[in-house]
């Protein structure tokens, strides 16, 4: 058979080759075939590689590189995208060295040619019947990931030839030797094109133990870039490259020719200051092109890869030292202190969470050298305030900029600067303030705010605004006014035209999140001259509801200082503007001395008091109801409760009353029982319906032993305005629960739950498995109690049900293998099961075949009989019998 071998992509950046190779095959046999490369002996490459993985899926994601770099996953995963969807499914089985092909040759492959059959195959990754199956074959020892696809044909056998690694070269790379002559356990990252990270959580993707040689097979004439990382708290990794020769090469990483580097910083001086403190660390931060991390991963290259912290080695000075090998390397200390005369020293951060990074680039020596990682470059900034030395004690200065990875472990992320304030005068009636800002960094920005201690009444203002400190060209700016000080093109608004304004707000607004809004505009410029700000309780306020009083709600008053103008104001959680009636507006002039309240009639308080505990539910948008909701058990008791509460404007309680069910049943077997929620759907109609495909057990579940005939007093306890479905159940593999609804009322109520002996019912759908269901509804006898299927019912379709009338409705639904199409199929049965009588229930669709399920009408008959205590008895007795009939109904019979 003809074969075609050709490459079908490229990797992500072209940082990788790929073979790739399709055969027109719906094979029932496949032998895969892989040369190893050539000049290697099969026992070399039984030691250095052994046997091979190939990952067969439904879906050829899994060949994009870049995909595994944003979840930060070895390339040696299965997959890429942690097998957390549903739609990705994955098979993997040993590809087996061979010793010779008849030319002399290694090669790896199948050892049974019956072991990969298509139709298995396909089944095993959920794939369709006329779509491809696609492979990859991938070892940390190769250049390249080898991928292909297999497609639907009629041929009987085919084998699956890749050549591409024939021409590979072996690279060994050897555990370095450190300062003594001895090797130092390390890892290595043996070709960083693939990406490589490592953090706090000691995960390190596509690194390999370098305690024993490791072999990377690669091409002639390509370029290794490696990493070598020694678990040693003196020597500081390594990173280096080498370009693939046609023969074997060994890499050797000798810290015999380590420089000894001092590390300091430098002040502002130009004085080198040791760092007597603090944590330095060896470190390789290089970001792969396009393998940006997603949620909590951060991609390949993000991390700090060194891992240990480089503290054994110092100074005569006391400064941090380490052995570095010569050429270009990155070092990071955290939170470092130096010994410094400089009196305008600032600690030169440049990443977030009190970080410095700063690469060095180390000369050959037989001496020790001094480096410099980082310098001070305090900037003196004057700003001059206008009319602010009303304003001079809460007015504060800061200074951030923003950094991105590695600088920071997210996007565009703020980060403080360091600066302190020189002085702080008043000059008639403004306040001239004197800061030195650490001007290290790019982006730098001084931060105007106003800030106030905690107090009876909280403040809040428009103060807050920012300056660039650098102009154009990267110019420094040390002569700032208010007018400096702007925010996407909003000013500082005059300090001689602000006043306070008082806000009267229910105070359990504000604890349950709520805030204070105001936006509002101080000139004739929109666009310059618009101001906002928020308020909300200080630290130290928590009023408690007053009920039972005329005014039970208590209520805070903010204060906040605003300019002259137009303003509007409203309460909500972060900023989103709900019911427009409930904005306000105002306009504030030279004298005025304004309050604004919010009204009952723009929110609603409910306290809800349940069990001795009161929870408080606050809404700026009144809803038309609350919904409250319980389940807990404690002490042998199962609570619960799932009311609607109406809501009014303003104030609203609601006390949760209880009522009991008690649950009696024979000494046949025990049975568990729960408490949850009536199930209902929307259809696409707009109209209502229930279904019960399946159950699992509650976590909140009692136990009736088999002896037990009823429930103690009280263990069951449901709140009146409820309705609740009460579940039971006996295990075992395919018992089914039943559910009986329990409606709203303050009536206590029992319930009666007789059993008998299970009956074996296989449910098949045109004579297979059930495939499954999107709609079910099950009821047995004229109860109409709901009868509910484990989720171990769609492995076997099978059901241990009771003797006794049942009715069955709903939609089987499947995706077909041959069409790929969603097939749904409504149906409609009855039937009944006799004891002792194992049968089989076809649910079919066919309208003669459910006339005739349902034909059965014979009259029901005593299939069982018990006392009034639960006690099964042979015949009636005289006065209260309890009898269980055929169909599944109860009947109380007096025998006199």
């Amino acid at each position: 058979m003809k074969i075609a071998n050709h490459l079908s992509r490229v990797l992500a950046a072209a940082l990788l080759g790929l073979g790739c190779h399709t055969a027109a095959l719906h094979a029932q046999n496949i032998m895969l075939h892989l040369d190893a490369p050539q000049g290697i002996d099969a026992q070399t490459l039984a030691a250095d590689i052994g046997t091979l993985k190939i990952t067969f899926s439904n879906s050829k994601d899994f060949f994009d590189t870049s995909l595994y770099a944003a979840n930060t996953l070895d390339f040696g995963s299965d997959y890429y995208n942690n097998g957390k969807d549903s739609y990705h499914h994955y098979f993997s089985r040993e590809l087996t060295l061979n010793a010779d092909d008849g030319n002399g040759n290694a090669w790896w492959g199948n050892t049974n040619k019956i072991e990969f059959k298509f139709d298995n195959l396909r089944r095993y990754v959920s794939g369709r019947t006329d779509q491809p199956i696609y492979y990859r074959i991938y070892s940390p020892h190769f250049s390249r990931i080898i991928t292909g696809q297999i497609d639907p044909t009629d041929a009987e056998e085919v084998t699956l030839h890749h050549t591409e690694l024939t021409q590979a070269r072996r690279v060994a790379f050897m555990p370095p030797v450190g300062r003594d002559g001895n090797a130092v356990p390390a890892i290595l990252a043996p070709d960083l094109r693939i990406g490589t990270c490592n953090g706090f959580r000691g995960y390190n993707p596509n690194m390999q133990d370098l305690t024993e040689p490791f072999a990377r097979y690669a091409y002639k004439g390509d370029t290794l870039r490696y990493l070598v990382v020694p678990n040693s708290s003196e020597l500081a990794l390594h990173a280096d490259s080498i370009v693939v020769t046609d023969t074997t090469t060994c890499v050797t990483t000798d810290y015999r020719k380590a420089v000894e580097c001092r590390f300091y910083i430098t002040d502002s001086q130009g004085q080198l200051c040791p760092v007597t403190n603090g944590q330095l660390a060896s470190v390789y931060y290089k970001p792969q092109p396009g393998a940006k991390g997603k949620g909590n991963n951060h991609g390949y290259g993000c991390y700090n890869l060194g891992g240990i912290f480089l503290n054994t080695l110092t100074a005569p000075d006391g400064t941090h030292a380490a052995y570095v090998l010569p050429g270009q390397q990155t070092f990071q200390l955290r939170m470092p202190t130096v010994q410094t005369t400089d009196p305008d020293f600032l600690m030169p951060y440049n990443a977030d969470l009190g970080y410095i990074l700063g690469e060095v680039t180390i000369p050959a020596s037989t001496e020790p050298v001094n480096l410099s990682i980082a310098q001070s470059k305090p900037l003196r900034v004057t700003t001059t305030l206008a009319d602010a030395a009303p304003y001079a004690d809460h007015l504060q200065f800061s200074a951030h900029t923003y950094v991105n990875p590695p600088y920071s472990w997210q996007e565009n992320k703020q980060m403080s600067v360091e600066c302190k304030e020189v002085s702080r005068q008043i000059k008639g009636n403004d306040l001239v303030v004197t800061t030195l800002v650490e001007g290290s960094t790019t982006y730098l920005s001084l931060a105007l705010n106003a800030q106030y201690g905690a107090q009876s009444d909280t403040i809040a203002s428009v103060l807050s605004n920012q300056c660039s400190v650098y102009g154009l060209f990267g110019t420094p700016r040390t002569e700032l006014t208010q007018d400096d000080f702007h925010f996407d093109g909003a000013k500082l608004p005059p300090f001689s035209k602000l006043h306070p304004v008082k806000f009267i707000v229910p105070c359990h607004l504000l604890q349950q999140g709520e805030k204070l809004y105001i936006h509002g505009q101080f000139g004739d410029d929109w666009y310059s001259t618009r101001c906002s700000t928020f308020a909300t309780h200080h630290e130290g306020c928590a009023k408690s509801l007053q009920p039972g009083t005329a005014t039970p709600v208590p209520h805070d008053t903010l204060t906040v200082i605003l300019p002259e103008g137009n303003h509007e104001w409203y309460v909500s959680k972060e900023g989103a503007v709900g019911d427009s009636a409930n904005i306000h507006t105002f306009t504030l002039g030279a004298t005025d001395t304004l309050t604004q309240t919010i009204y009952d009639r723009e929110f609603a308080l409910l306290r809800v008091s349940c069990l001795g505990v009161d929870s408080i539910y606050v809404y700026n948008n009144i809803p038309e109801y609350h919904r409250y909701r319980l389940s807990k058990l404690t002490k042998g008791r199962l609570y619960y409760a799932d009311e609607e509460i109406p809501l009014n404007p303003g104030y609203n309680e609601r006390t949760i009353t209880w009522r009991e069910a008690k649950l009696q049943k024979d000494t046949l077997r025990g049975m568990s029982y729960w408490l949850e929620a009536p199930i209902t759907y929307l259809d696409e109609d707009g109209s209502y319906y229930t279904s019960y495909t399946g159950f699992s057990r509650a976590d909140n579940y009692l136990v009736l032993e088999k002896l037990e005939t009823a429930t103690p007093d009280s263990a069951i306890c449901i709140s009146t305005g409820s309705k609740a479905n009460l579940a039971v159940w006996s295990s075992g593999a395919y018992a089914t629960a039943r559910f009986i609804t329990i409606n709203p009322s303050e009536a206590d109520t029992t319930i009666a739950v007789y059993t008998q002996g299970y009956v074996r019912v296989n449910f098949s759908y045109k004579g297979g498995r059930v495939p499954g269901f999107e709609r079910l509804n099950m009821c047995y006898g004229n109860e109409q109690t709901r009868i509910v299927p484990h989720s171990r019912f769609y492995y076997r379709s099978l059901m241990d049900l009771e003797p006794g009338h049942y009715t069955m409705s709903g939609i089987v639904a499947y995706e077909d293998d041959n069409t790929g199409e969603y097939v749904t199929t409504p149906f409609s049965i009855a039937f009944d099961i006799e004891a002792n009588t194992p049968t089989t229930i076809e649910l079919c669709p066919d309208p003669t075949a459910i006339a005739a399920a349902t034909a059965n009408s014979a009259p029901a008959k005593a299939a069982a009989c018990y006392a009034p205590d639960g006690r099964r008895i042979s015949t009636p007795q005289p006065g209260l019998n309890i009898i269980k009939m055929t169909d599944g109904s109860v009947r109380k019979v007096i025998v006199k």
